[in-house]
C-alpha cells in the first residue's frame, strides 16, 4: 500500500501534535541552557557595569596620586583688567604689587610720501628690511612690481618680519610697516637703493629716514613691588619664579597674590569621594539579598564582586606611618567611613587640614615609600590589579564568555539531535499511520463481505 502524503489522515491520530508535545519534552533541555546562558549574560553586563565604576574611581585615584595636586599654586589679581597670572607649583606664596607704567608695543612707520593711487610707480631698485638686530631682508624693486601696491606685496612675500598695508589717510595712500615682534626688539629700519629710474616717485622715499613713526617700538615699563623693570613683551615670565604675567593695561596697578591652590585638592578629593561612594553602591546593589521578597541580586554570593568590596573597605580604612601632621588616615582630615560603607566629607575639617602647612596631605595620599604607600597609591595598584587588562574581573569575565561558548556548543549538539529524535518520531508515526490504516481498510472490506453473505433462515 502506499504511504500517505498527509501524517494522521489513514489513522485519524494527530500525529504533528503529538510530535509537537514530544519534542517539547524532549527540548527542556535546550531550555535550561538558555536560562544558564541568560544568568551568565547578566553577570557579564554587571561586571561591565562594576567595571565602569570602578575605572572611574582608579582615575580620581590616579588624580591624589600625584604629587603636583597636592604642590599647586594659584594666583589671584585684584584687577584683572589691568593683570592675569598664573602660577606652577615653582612659585613661592605670596603677594606682589604690580605697577603698570608702559605696555610694549609693536612698532610701526608710514611712508609720507603724497600718492594718490596704489597704482602708482616708484623707481626700481631694492628695499633692505631689518626688525631689531636681525639680518636685513633684500626685496627687489623692478619693473613686475614698482607700484605701491606691488612693492607692498613684495614685503609681504619676503618673510622680512613685518606686515605690510596700505592707508588711505584721505590726502594720500600710505605704506605702513608694523614689525612682528614686540618692543625694542621689535625696531624696524629700511634701507633704499635707488635706481632713480623707472618710476614717478622715488624708492627712497620708503627708506626709514623719510618713514614717520606711527607707534613708537616701546617696552614694557613696569614695577613689582617698587622694583622698575624693563621686558620686550607683555607676557612675563622670568621675574618671579614661577610666576607667569600678562600685563593689559597702562597706567594701572594690582596685586598677585600666589597661594597653595586648595581648591583643585577639595575638587580632586570630592571626585574621589564620588567615586568610591559610586562603586560601592554599585557592588552592595548587585550582590544585595531581597528577603521579603526571596529575590537574589544578579552577583549576590559571587566570590569575585564579596573580594573587591572587601579590598574597597580595607582600602579607606588604611594607615600611612609617618605622616608629618599628626594625619595617617581619610578621617584624620574630615573623610570618614558611614555605617552604610559610604564615604562623606566634613568640610570644615578639611578646609583646616588644607590650610595647615604642617599637614602633609601630599604624602598621606601620594608617597611611593614601598610597604608605606600613600593612600591614593595603594588605590590605584588595587584597582589595576582589578580593571586592568589581566586584573580580576577580565579573568572573571573571560571565565563567564568561556561558558557560554561552551553552552552554545552544547545547545548546537542538542539541537542536532533533537532534529534526529524528531525525525524518528515522524518515521515511527508515519509507518504507524500507515499499518492503521491498512488495517482499517482490511476491516472494512471483511464487514462489507460478511454483510453480502446470505441470510439462513431457521425452520419453524
Amino acid at each position: 500500500m502506499t504511504g500517505l502524503s498527509s501524517p494522521g489522515i489513514g489513522s485519524g491520530l494527530d500525529i504533528n501534535g503529538i510530535v509537537n508535545k514530544l519534542m517539547t519534552v524532549e527540548s527542556r533541555p535546550l531550555t535550561v541552557l538558555a536560562q544558564r546562558e541568560a544568568s551568565f549574560q547578566a553577570r557579564l553586563t554587571a561586571f561591565g557595569s562594576l567595571k565602569g565604576a570602578l575605572a572611574g574611581l582608579q582615575t580620581a585615584a590616579r588624580t591624589l596620586a600625584t604629587q603636583s595636586t597636592f604642590t599647586a599654586m594659584t594666583a589671584t589679581v585684584s584687577d584683572p583688567a589691568a593683570v592675569s597670572a598664573a602660577a606652577t607649583s615653582a612659585a613661592a606664596a605670596g603677594s606682589y604689587n604690580i605697577g603698570v607704567t608702559t605696555l610694549a608695543k609693536f612698532h610701526s612707520v608710514r611712508s609720507n610720501i603724497n600718492v594718490a593711487t596704489t597704482s602708482a610707480t616708484f623707481t626700481t631698485g631694492a628695499l633692505a628690511v631689518r626688525v631689531g638686530s636681525g639680518a636685513a631682508v633684500n626685496i627687489a624693486i623692478d619693473g613686475t612690481n614698482n607700484t605701491l601696491a606691488g612693492i607692498r606685496d613684495a614685503i609681504n612675500a619676503a618673510g622680512a618680519g613685518v606686515n605690510a598695508s596700505i592707508v588711505f589717510d584721505g590726502t594720500a595712500q600710505r605704506l605702513v610697516l608694523t614689525s612682528k615682534t614686540l618692543g625694542s626688539a621689535g625696531a624696524i629700519s629700511v634701507t633704499a637703493t635707488d635706481s632713480g629710474s623707472g618710476g614717478t616717485h622715488a624708492l627712497g622715499g620708503l627708506a626709514s629716514a623719510n618713514l614717520i613713526t606711527a607707534r613708537a617700538a616701546d617696552d614694557a615699563q613696569f614695577s613689582v613691588n617698587g622694583v622698575a623693570i624693563t621686558r620686550s613683551a607683555n607676557s612675563v615670565g622670568d621675574v618671579i619664579e614661577g610666576v607667569t604675567f600678562n600685563l593689559t593695561k597702562e597706567a594701572a596697578n594690582a596685586t598677585v597674590t600666589v597661594a597653595k591652590n586648595t581648591g583643585a585638592v577639595t575638587s580632586a578629593l570630592n571626585v574621589f569621594v564620588k567615586a568610591y561612594n559610586d562603586a560601592t553602591t554599585a557592588i552592595r546593589n548587585m550582590t544585595a539579598y531581597d528577603a521579603a521578597n526571596r529575590k537574589a541580586a544578579v552577583l549576590t554570593g559571587d566570590g569575585t564582586a564579596r573580594s573587591i568590596q572587601g579590598q574597597l573597605s580595607g582600602l579607606v580604612q588604611a594607615s600611612v606611618a609617618g605622616v608629618s601632621g599628626g594625619i595617617s588616615r581619610l578621617s584624620d582630615i574630615g573623610i570618614a567611613v558611614q555605617k552604610d560603607g559610604a564615604l562623606a566629607t566634613d568640610s570644615g575639617r578639611l578646609a583646616a587640614a588644607l590650610a595647615d602647612p604642617g599637614k602633609d596631605l601630599a604624602a598621606l595620599f601620594a608617597q611611593t615609600a614601598s610597604g608605606n604607600q600613600g593612600i591614593a597609591v595603594r588605590f590605584d595598584t588595587i584597582l589595576e590589579g582589578i580593571v586592568g587588562p589581566s586584573g580580576l574581573i577580565g579573568g572573571r569575565t573571560d571565565g563567564l564568555n568561556a561558558s557560554i561558548k561552551d553552552l552554545h556548543r552544547r545547545a548546537d549538539a542538542l539541537n542536532l539531535r533533537l532534529e534526529q529524535i524528531e525525525r524518528r518520531y515522524r518515521a515511527q508515526f508515519a509507518a504507524l499511520d500507515t499499518l492503521v490504516a491498512s488495517m482499517t481498510q482490511t476491516s472494512n472490506f471483511l464487514s462489507q463481505q460478511l454483510a453480502n453473505l446470505p441470510k439462513i433462515s431457521s425452520a419453524t
